[in-house]
């Protein structure tokens, strides 16, 4: 009892010597002088942010609560391991770090420190933890000239989805050649034939029969944020009577004997029967919901093409059934099919113009591209992606 006692009384009076020390015992010590008078600067605070819409690709936020007595020249930041990563520098305004010296999909640290004008460093500061997200995401979506539909003979099967063969092929082959080989994009085609911008919404069947999901949900599902995602998107023409004009074209043109003849019926085909008037409120709000919705729920950039010329181009050997007499005629119409797609955008959405020569498929699957025509536009949109700010390691 004796022993118990005079523990307590131990405990006590070390309390009490404990609790009578001055109040700056229990605070943070105050930052050391430097030889010079000068003091290092201190990150208070740090956090790494998820890939955002306007970061380029493999790069990510930084927001950064940090002080100094001068000034804070640049940031510094390292990807550790099993050891200590090598170090790379930070911008003051806007930091930002690269994955691209790391891999996907792995267990990392990240620490950062600041260092001032007179190259004085913080003491490093451990913003984050954890495994790296995934390579960039391209996922391709809208209709026929998206999917790689592909036939060869008007009696045969089609095939509705190829992405192989699709110009999201392209996009993804060029993009990765502008990142380190672990990085390579990642690539899934959601595209079907003869999807509308309506089907794009609530899906539907495509013309081999099969039935599709909402293209919105899926690409919201596919799209996610701990990584960097571009949508890319070719539809529009098939919310309208397009099937029904092009009957028209090839059947009017086939029996005229004359390029006045051919441009009448061009006239005719794309004036009278495209129903393309009575249809642009539609497809602009349908545009307008899609992108809304990809802007709101998604941190992906968002790229719709636009359709190309087709005149002058083979539907079989020898034959020319849309020829350059009805360029005028056509660029008219696809004008105003481009500006009801473009009306629902809004300064997120990248507009891809396919102004340049497409080759196309022969036969069952003209006016479609072929090979080479898909890898033409695969290289209009992948320029533009890069042109909005790729980045190169």
């Amino acid at each position: 009892m004796q022993a118990r006692v005079r523990f307590l009384l131990g405990l006590a009076g070390a309390l009490a010597v404990f609790f009578a020390l001055p109040a700056s015992g229990h605070v943070r010590p105050p930052v050391s002088l430097l030889p010079d008078g000068d003091t290092p600067p201190e990150i208070h605070s740090a956090e790494l942010q998820d890939p955002q819409r306007h970061n380029q690709l493999l790069e990510a936020d930084l927001v950064i609560d940090a002080t100094d007595n001068d000034a804070i020249a640049r940031f510094e930041y390292r990807w550790n391991r099993a050891t200590y990563g090598s170090v790379h520098a930070a911008v003051v305004e806007g930091p930002k770090v690269s994955y691209a010296s790391i891999r996907p999909y792995t267990r990392y640290a990240l620490e950062l420190r600041a260092v001032d004008v007179h190259n004085n460093p913080s003491e490093w500061y451990r913003v984050w933890s954890g495994v790296t997200p995934g390579p960039p995401h391209v996922i391709v979506a809208g209709d026929s000239v998206a999917s790689g539909y592909t036939k060869r003979w008007f009696l045969g099967d089609a095939v509705c989805r190829d992405p192989d063969r699709s110009y999201g092929r392209t996009v993804v082959s060029k993009l990765s050649a502008t990142l380190p080989d672990q990085w390579a994009v990642r690539y899934t085609n959601i595209a079907w034939a003869s999807a509308s911008v309506d089907d794009m919404l609530s899906g539907g069947d495509d013309s081999c029969g099969a039935t599709h999901s909402s293209q919105l949900d899926q690409i919201d599902a596919l799209a996610v944020d701990d990584s960097w995602n571009i949508v890319v998107v070719t539809a529009g023409i098939n919310s309208t009577n397009w099937a029904d004009v092009m009957v028209e074209l090839t059947r009017r043109t086939a029996f005229s004997l004359t390029e006045n003849g051919d441009r009448r019926a061009c006239d005719s085909a794309l004036h009278a029967t495209w129903n393309i008037e009575a249809r642009r409120e539609s497809i602009a709000t349908g545009t307008a919901i899609i992108t809304e919705s990809l802007i709101a729920n998604t941190n992906a950039r968002v790229f719709w093409t636009g359709y190309y010329d087709f005149t002058d181009t083979e539907l079989a050997p020898r034959w020319i059934p849309i020829g350059s007499e009805c360029r005028a005629e056509l660029d008219e119409a696809m004008l105003v099919l481009h500006n009801a797609i473009r009306a629902g955008f809004d300064d997120n959405i990248t507009w891809v113009a396919i102004d340049r020569d497409i080759e196309t498929q022969s036969w069952a699957g003209w006016p479609h591209p072929n090979a080479q025509g898909h890898d033409t536009i695969g290289g209009a949109i992948a320029e533009a992606i890069i042109d909005r700010r790729i980045a190169v390691p």
